[in-house]
């Protein structure tokens, strides 16, 4: 079963990036994202920094302004300017973009150097600027990795440009930290550096784009134009057109809703974390060391909820998953806002983006099963579109909002109070509603949910566990037992020896079924005449397979699991490595595909042992008396190939089987077929019978020959 590769797979991430000029372009493109988010961080930083003399509303005016010119043109703007991309060089238009963009960057702290008086408001405008750039820098880029790499490696282009956009944010986010802390000892050595803090990341993010544009200079381009529909899905288009336009191609049905909606809320969260987490962190004592943890462990959670949640909770219910995730971003937003405590907030920051990872990656993961193919392209411009929509929204409303909501001391009694920021309220305020909008995208999106299990808390803590509700009950149930295996090619004497052992069991007071495969069934009898009919010669190898699996399958829940789950011993003649010996190495199939549909077909149930009983194909088929079948008639190439496969499935797991020569005398096979399967018995009568008697049973050991 095939599926697609996650983002960054490492085999066709090399074989992407061995591609010489889509690696350099690649790299470029990590340096001009890493400044971008470097850029965002050190801008409000600078902005809450030229206001921190002023009132609290115009500190969050400043903020505000800072947040919109940043977040706004990608989303309102890129319409506009596209077309005037689409005639530029996109060397010279890359290599322009980023050396324009680094020193509108560089004469941000320069021009608050000479004209403090000037400085905000250079610092928007060059903002502004720079952001008009990038317009016209993203076309570019987007339209120049179709024609550095071939069109079946497009797709993982693609997440590769992607992972460089949204990668780089932790690792700026870190970075800006780190400049922060040390930025009093670079003031000591350079006092045009000391004042103020996020001057320093600003030079920085300036060389980035410098040496980004250094590498795109060099770059060898084609100088065809690319087509319309050649180009990157990364581009940017008019996002409330895509809303608008999704929700009328898609409907509105309870699942879409749901997923909207929920990516809706964890994308706003993420926004009110950006807009008001450089006033808040300074509230809390933390300034922009903090404002840069803050923001690092909120995308290092995206990632890792992106990343791992899946595969940790791989037996839950996407749906459910989708919920929850929203629930718990909502929670630690909510949370967020309350807490007082660096630390915290930190915490909470990366549990909300370990939500909102785990939202998008099921959101998108239920539209590309659930929506129909021609509506998937909709499906997914509507969420693209609502998460930047509900991203900038909540970005640029959250500071807007604390500096109306201004700051409050609330008295406690006596001499405490509880600081109550406007960042907080804001936080708060947006937490609560979101726990209100993520119990109704859990309820739209869990209606009528096909994957649902038998209860919430249950199927959580088993899919933690890697398992399922009833796959767990199965397995308690199954221990109650032992199953036994006899294996081995024709003429082994595997009938005899089961034969034998169910006399010796039921001797001791065990409840025994002896059993086959093919044939222990109804439907088993129909499908054993099937294939062992000579005249059937016309079966196909991998329609053989399919129709043993169908006979394990039925023969497995109709007898064998309800014999284990009474305590029995069964014991069968053949099982699944039959399937595999037979089917796999004898008809040249791939042994792990027959394993896979044999594991599904018999729900996983493995033998507590295998006895393989080894021959010779030419001493086994001697034996057989009367007429052979269907499988029994085939060459001994074939049988050799069988008893190959058998004593390479027993070397594989030596603890399981216990191989014996089948041309030793039948009571000594069965004597050490005995010896071995002693520890392994159940108990032959119930505990409450031992409890009753004050007696426990006593298996008769077989005298030695």
């Amino acid at each position: 079963m095939s599926r697609s590769a996650p983002l960054g797979a490492p085999a066709e991430a090399q074989n992407v990036l061995a591609i010489t000029p889509f690696r350099r372009l690649w790299i470029s493109l990590s340096l001009s994202s890493l400044g971008d988010w470097l850029s965002l961080l050190a801008l409000v930083s600078l902005a809450a920094i030229f206001t921190a003399e002023s009132s609290t509303l115009v500190h969050y005016l400043a903020v505000t302004g800072v947040v919109a010119i940043k977040l706004a043109p990608a989303v309102l703007l890129s319409p506009l300017v596209g077309s005037l991309a689409d005639r530029l060089d996109r060397r010279w238009t890359m290599v322009g973009g980023d050396v324009l963009r680094g020193l509108l960057y560089v004469s941000i702290p320069v021009v608050g150097l000479l004209s403090s008086g000037f400085a905000l408001r250079w610092l928007l405008i060059a903002s502004l600027l720079a952001e008009i750039v990038a317009l016209l820098w993203t076309p570019a880029r987007d339209a120049t990795i179709p024609s550095l790499v071939p069109k079946r490696m497009l797709g993982q282009a693609n997440k590769l440009t992607l992972l460089a956009t949204y990668g780089a944010a932790p690792v700026a986010a870190l970075l800006f930290a780190a400049l922060a802390s040390v930025s009093n000892l670079l003031g000591a050595l350079v006092p045009s550096m000391a004042n103020p803090e996020a001057d320093v990341a600003l030079y920085l993010n300036a060389l980035t784009f410098f040496g980004a544009a250094i590498v795109v200079a060099s770059l060898p381009l084609p100088k065809h134009a690319v087509s319309k529909g050649s180009l990157s899905p990364n581009r940017d288009a008019n996002t409330i057109h895509a809303v608008l336009a999704g929700r009328t191609a898609v409907g509105s049905g309870p699942l879409v809703r749901g997923v909207v909606t929920g990516l809706a809320v964890t994308a706003a969260a993420g926004g009110l974390v950006l807009g008001v987490g450089r006033p808040h962190v300074e509230n809390l004592g933390a300034g922009n060391a903090g404002f840069g943890v803050l923001v690092a462990a909120l995308f290092l959670g995206l990632g890792l909820g992106a990343v791992s949640g899946p595969r940790v909770l791989k037996q839950f219910s996407r749906r459910r998953l989708l919920g929850l995730a929203v629930v718990l971003a909502a929670l630690a937003l909510l949370f967020t806002g309350a807490i007082s405590d660096m630390v915290l907030s930190a915490v909470l920051a990366l549990v909300l983006g370990l939500g909102a990872g785990l939202t998008w990656v099921s959101g998108t993961g239920l539209i590309s099963v659930e929506v129909e193919e021609e509506q998937r392209d909709s499906a997914f411009a509507l969420l693209h579109g609502t998460g930047r929509l509900a991203l900038l929204l909540g970005a640029v409303l959250a500071p807007l909002a604390a500096g109306f909501a201004g700051d409050h001391e609330i008295p406690l009694g006596g001499p405490l109070a509880y600081d109550l920021y406007g960042s907080g309220l804001v936080l708060m305020a947006g937490g609560l509603i979101a726990v209100i909008a993520a119990v109704v995208a859990y309820r739209q999106a869990n209606l009528d949910d096909p994957e649902a299990g038998p209860g919430l808390l249950p199927e959580l803590f088993a899919a933690l566990r890697g398992v399922t509700p009833k796959a767990e009950e199965e397995e308690e149930a199954r221990l109650t037992g032992a199953f036994i295996v006899l294996e081995g090619g024709e003429g082994a004497g595997k009938s005899t020896q089961v034969r034998e052992l169910t006399v010796w069991l039921r001797d001791q007071g065990f409840e025994v079924v002896g059993t086959r495969q093919p044939g222990a069934t109804k439907l088993g009898m129909r499908l054993r005449g099937i294939l062992l009919d000579r005249e059937n010669s016309h079966i196909t190898d991998r329609a053989e397979v399919l129709l043993y699996a169908a006979d394990k399958a039925d023969h497995v829940e109709q007898e064998i699991l309800p014999a284990l789950r009474r305590g029995a011993v069964v014991i069968s003649d053949r099982y699944v490595d039959s399937l595999l010996a037979y089917q796999g190495a004898g008809r040249d199939l791939a042994v792990e595909e027959v394993g896979e549909i044999s594991a599904w077909a018999t729900q996983g149930l493995v033998p507590d042992l295998t006895v393989l009983l080894d021959v010779r194909p030419e001493d086994g088929l001697s034996r057989l008396g009367g007429p052979a079948d269907r499988i029994e008639s085939e060459s001994v190439e074939f049988h050799a190939r069988v008893r190959k496969g058998f004593r390479s499935l027993a070397e594989a797991n030596p603890d399981r089987y216990l191989v014996l020569d089948a041309r030793e005398p039948q009571e000594k096979i069965t004597r050490e077929i005995q010896r071995r399967l002693r520890p392994l018995l159940p108990d032959p009568i119930d505990s409450s019978s031992e409890a009753v008697t004050g007696m426990i049973p006593v298996i008769r050991p077989e005298q030695e020959a």
